[in-house]
């Protein structure tokens, strides 16, 4: 294959994107068989570069063993826990259909564009998310922050797969503890074993209040003392709490009253076991990189599906399933007009979807250089969508036939986020028998599902550790254990009592608004600034061809997502609400401090390499003295104004070619 070096984009460094410079992915260094010679570089800075890559690569970046590894490795970093417990809770909040139509329109006009940009980008460059920024240079810090948004939430992820874990070994028990009431939670709580029919409210109406037999107080002396001649007495309304809620919040996670330092207290020993288990499989699985996970995800990428198709097949044998059915896919069409649906749905898509994170750059870039990644972009989407869809059903079919065996409505037994996986599924799996093998296989699939999404957290930021410092590949064993203790120690404080407040600070400031910031600032610095012309110019170059309606994609790119990104982003700050605790009171001005400075933390290297290197590029010489210079140096300039934010805007409006 004969390749005219003028007719491909350059990256900044000199070096051809898609062509690591070895003879990796097939490709010799003979430019006569359509790889890069140094000869074809006329930049001295560049060869020096290019070489340094040469022998960087000499270390194995490694591949994915086939393109099965690949695919469902991606499908498991999409597909996670969020898509059992926190998907089917917000339609069901959110208008039911309605939440879901506003899900589909973000994936399509967002999700699957920046879904799709993100592989590319992987897959062209063969690097990291650090390093694919050789094309941006001065958008380096966006691959920087998505390392360390990758650390934070791996951090606290791996705390809701230890709860599945402590979940998991109790369901071996004899008798599920979260069926039964310890003593002094009768006495403090009122706790029952099972949700009991609720009474009626009594009427003013005598006759109603003698056919209902017995009615709870309304507070309203005239009302309540009405069915006194007939020998009636209303009962008092007693607040009582289930044995599964009590289980988790007083038993598992022990959760205090509030985030004050007094109120903390010291780490769980079981919760920390767990924990420690929990990492101990996450390295173990890690150990080799891509070499062993690609080999685990055949197992933990397709168990969840059979545990959840065996569930739903249960689950719709129930009395009343039907009725959780239309509890969750009957639509509330006035709710679309809500643009709290529209947030709640982008921020579900941000986190089902894993865009932005890193890691689909990361997996892209262990794929061989002409594999077909469009085809396989538009399946793992859509697999991340029916799999909420699939978990939806399992979900309120349970709950339909828990409400009707309750004698209520499907809406007063669900319950959002870890309620509805730790408290009221747990609470309706204790009614199926053998309710000991549903709970075990239920919990089993929570913590497969969750190790998926860990797999990809942590190797992203093994991968950009790799890619920045090319010598430890040769360490990637050690660099993943003491990686991993590092981050064992800084979830303990998660396992204390006043440990799931420091996990919603975690993900409300360090993963909800920083990822919504940072895709806004990729989406720009790949398609305004680095050019979308050219972005499609390179997939042409990688898969032969443009992709199948590529205006959409151009349309997307470069307007609905930053647009729709930017829009979605000033309505949080417009209507920024503060982290509550249960009672509707917001935390403590400290604990929001602290949110604050961790997305500060996050955040901050997008702006600090960005004015590094504008402050370096106004050192260069040949930016001073742009004027009479000859052609050779004009392009040679041309080519360092790539590092400028502001002067690869306008170079991109000026050179833009739509041919």
């Amino acid at each position: 294959m004969s390749v005219k070096m003028t007719s491909y984009n350059l990256w900044p460094d000199g070096h051809v994107a898609g062509f690591p410079s070895t003879a990796k992915n097939g490709y010799s260094k003979d430019a006569s068989n359509g790889s890069v010679s140094l000869s074809n570089i006329s930049y001295a800075d560049s060869e020096s570069q290019l070489q340094q890559d040469t022998a960087n690569d000499e270390d194995d970046r490694g591949q994915w063993g086939n393109k099965a590894e690949f695919v469902l490795s991606c499908i498991g970093l999409s597909v996670g826990l969020g898509n059992v417990w926190r998907f089917p809770y917000l339609a069901y909040e959110h208008g039911g259909a309605a939440f879901l139509i506003a899900y589909i329109i973000l994936q399509l006009l967002i999700g699957k564009p920046m879904y799709f940009m993100e592989l590319v980008m992987g897959q062209y460059s063969g690097s990291g998310p650090t390093k694919v920024w050789r094309m941006n240079p001065a958008a380096k810090g966006v691959g920087i922050s998505m390392c360390i948004i990758s650390v934070i939430v791996a951090i606290y992820y791996n705390i809701i797969m230890a709860y599945t874990l402590l979940f998991f070994f109790s369901s071996m028990q004899a008798t599920l503890p979260w069926t039964q009431c310890a003593e002094e939670w009768v006495t403090a709580y009122n706790c029952v074993t099972t949700r009991s029919m609720s009474l009626s409210k009594c009427t003013d109406n005598i006759t109603t209040n003698f056919m209902m037999g017995s009615c709870s107080c309304t507070g309203n002396s005239t009302i309540d003392n009405s069915s006194m001649p007939l020998n009636m007495t209303c009962s008092p309304e007693i607040k009582t709490r289930t044995a599964a809620e009590l289980f988790f919040y007083k038993e598992v996670i022990q959760k205090s009253d509030g985030i004050e330092p007094d109120q903390m207290g010291a780490p769980l020993y079981k919760l920390a076991l767990c924990l420690l288990l929990s990492w101990i499989v996450v390295v173990i699985c890690l150990i080799k990189g891509i070499k062993s996970s690609g080999k685990v995800v055949y197992f933990t990428a397709t168990f969840p599906y059979v545990i959840l198709l065996i569930l739903l097949v249960r689950g719709s044998l129930l009395d009343g399933a039907l009725d959780g059915v239309k509890f969750f896919i009957i639509p509330d069409w006035d709710k679309l007009a809500d643009i709290k649906v529209w947030t709640a749905a982008a921020g579900q898509m941000f986190f089902s979807l894993s865009v932005s994170f890193g890691g689909i750059i990361m997996f892209g870039s262990y794929n061989k250089f002409t594999n077909k990644v469009y085809y396989d972009s538009l399946l793992i989407s859509v697999m991340d969508l029916i799999t909420s869809v699939i978990a939806g059903f399992v979900v309120f079919t349970t709950f339909g036939g828990m409400a009707r065996s309750v004698g209520k409505s499907v809406k007063d037994v669900a319950e959002g986020g870890y309620g509805l996986a730790f408290v009221v599924y747990p609470e309706a799996l204790s009614n199926l028998p053998p309710s000991q093998l549903w709970s075990v296989l239920f919990f089993f699939m929570l913590f497969t599902l969750g190790l998926d999404s860990e797999f990809g957290l942590m190797e992203t930021v093994l991968t950009c550790i790799q890619d920045e410092f090319p010598k430890t590949r040769k360490y990637k064993s050690y660099i993943c254990v003491g990686l991993s203790i590092a981050c064992f120690f800084l979830a303990l404080p998660c396992t204390c009592p006043g440990g799931d407040y420091v996990v919603t600070i975690m993900d409300h400031y360090g993963a909800d608004f920083s990822v919504l910031i940072l895709s806004c600032i990729e989406v720009i610095s790949v398609m305004w600034v680095y050019g979308v012309m050219r972005f499609l110019k390179d997939i042409e170059y990688m898969l032969g061809s443009r992709p199948h309606g590529w205006p959409y994609w151009v349309f997307c790119w470069t307007i609905t997502s930053p647009l729709l990104i930017g829009l979605l982003f000033l309505y949080r700050m417009i209507e920024y609400s503060p982290p509550t605790y249960a009672g509707g009171a917001p935390y403590p001005q400290f604990a929001q401090a602290i949110g604050w400075a961790l997305l500060s933390f996050a955040l901050c290297p997008v702006p600090l390499v960005f004015f590094w290197r504008l402050f370096k590029s106004f050192q260069a010489q040949e930016v001073n003295t742009f004027t009479d210079v000859s052609t050779d140096q004009q392009k040679r300039i041309g080519h360092l104004q790539q590092v400028l934010f502001f002067t690869t805007v306008q170079h991109w409006f000026l050179k833009i070619d739509f041919h």
